[in-house]
């Protein structure tokens, strides 16, 4: 009779796809919020751009990188693909730098949050154990 249990997942693939969803919930409010402000509940002037449409538009387009963002940890965490995950971490890494830097984009709480969680992902997802468990290699523990 054979085992079809899965090999346990190594800490440092847990703990990137653990922080990896640190931008979720930000993207779904962020889709919500700019969806109603582009279509049910205009406001004046518009927060991030200079029309309802373009509220709509980047309601559109965080819903679309949530569902991105999403689909790669799901990959990554089913030893499917890791590079998608490495790419969402690294464009999620650059843009809340970027809000860090930019002041006019507003406090750099939320983004230096950030800045941490996907960089140690980004950082955990690049070990060779990570590679390994894309591969279906069993964990090997460290000590």
């Amino acid at each position: 009779m054979q085992d079809d249990a899965p090999e346990p997942t190594a800490g440092p693939v847990v703990t990137a796809i653990a922080l990896g969803v640190a931008p979720l919930p930000l993207l779904a409010v962020y889709a919500v919020v700019f969806i109603a402000h582009g279509t049910l509940y205009p406001v004046n002037p518009p927060d991030i751009t200079g029309s309802k449409g373009g509220e709509l538009l980047a309601g559109v387009a965080a819903l679309v990188l949530f569902a991105l963002v999403t689909c790669t940890i799901v990959w990554f965490m089913n030893r499917r693909r890791r590079w998608p995950f490495l790419l969402a971490q690294l464009a999620t890494l650059a843009t809340a730098i970027w809000f860090v830097i930019d002041s006019r984009t507003g406090p750099p709480g939320v983004p230096l949050l950030l800045v941490i969680t996907s960089a140690v992902a980004l950082a955990l997802a690049a070990l060779p154990v990570s590679a390994a468990h894309v591969r279906g290699a069993p964990a090997r523990s460290v000590a």
